[in-house]
């Protein structure tokens, strides 16, 4: 999907921030993690808490690990996060941060004083309506109900997309993807793609696709398909299915893109 320079080196081709997890939740910021490498960028930084640093070593060799000062994301990490945010490309925050007071307020002073296009994702959406210059923001159909109060009609969606000055990728039986001037629907996907994470490698996959060059509209709009379409061929083929099978089988899918 992506052309490289011949003489391109490591580091070129998209790096990506991931920030999540707390010690009830490990798989949401590994996963997103996982589909952000899978998407084809040269460097992952996951940033995740001390407990879960082990277990996210073992699902990948490429991972450049951080973690938080404690268990759950606080005040004390925002320097460091806004700090080695301007080494890369994309920032994906909020896959299983969870809903702690101290966690809310870390979250909202990031998306008050981050420079770097960034992907909005689960417990980070409600926090605020203050976000980054290029911002996606992911919700399901009720995130987005209590984002805005709002129905998730393509017209009230693509209203807070221009509002927001972001664009929204919102998920449901057809996904709805927006910005100030352009709408997209997306129809892959199957029902079974309710298991959890989905969502979570969906936002690394539009995380890592913008760190190599898409616009955020673009991202949302092949991620969504992409996604999808690994769901509808997992479910044909096996009747059941993880949403880290999803990650193993996306290289096919962004080949068949090409």
């Amino acid at each position: 999907m992506f052309d490289r320079e011949e003489d391109s080196h490591k580091g070129q081709n998209g790096k990506v921030m991931i920030i999540g997890g707390n010690p009830l939740f490990h798989g949401a910021p590994i996963l997103c993690a996982l589909g952000a490498e899978y998407s084809g960028v040269d460097l992952v930084f996951p940033f995740l808490p001390p407990c879960h640093a082990e277990v996210a070593r073992t699902y990948s060799l490429n991972f450049i690990l951080q973690t938080f000062e404690k268990e759950i994301l606080t005040e004390t990490d925002v320097k460091k996060l806004l700090h080695f945010s301007e080494k890369v490309d994309v920032v994906v925050i909020g896959p299983g941060l969870g809903t702690d007071a101290k966690t809310k307020k870390a979250i909202k002073n990031l998306l008050t004083h981050l420079q770097t296009p960034t992907v909005v994702d689960a417990g980070a959406l409600i926090y605020t309506n203050t976000f980054p210059k290029e911002t996606v923001l992911t919700p399901h159909h009720g995130e987005f109900t209590a984002l805005t109060g709002e129905e998730p009609t393509p017209t009230n969606i693509q209203k807070w997309a221009k509002d927001l000055k972001v664009t929204i990728v919102c998920k449901g039986r057809e996904d709805i993807i927006a910005d100030e001037e352009n709408i997209a629907f997306n129809a892959t996907g199957h029902p079974l793609m309710t298991v959890g994470g989905t969502g979570d490698v969906l936002s690394g996959v539009i995380g890592g696709f913008m760190a190599q060059g898409m616009s955020a509209f673009e991202a949302g709009k092949y991620g969504t398909k992409i996604i999808g379409e690994a769901g509808e061929f997992l479910a044909e083929k096996y009747g059941s299915f993880r949403a880290i099978d999803i990650v193993h089988v996306l290289p096919e899918f962004l080949r068949q893109d090409d």
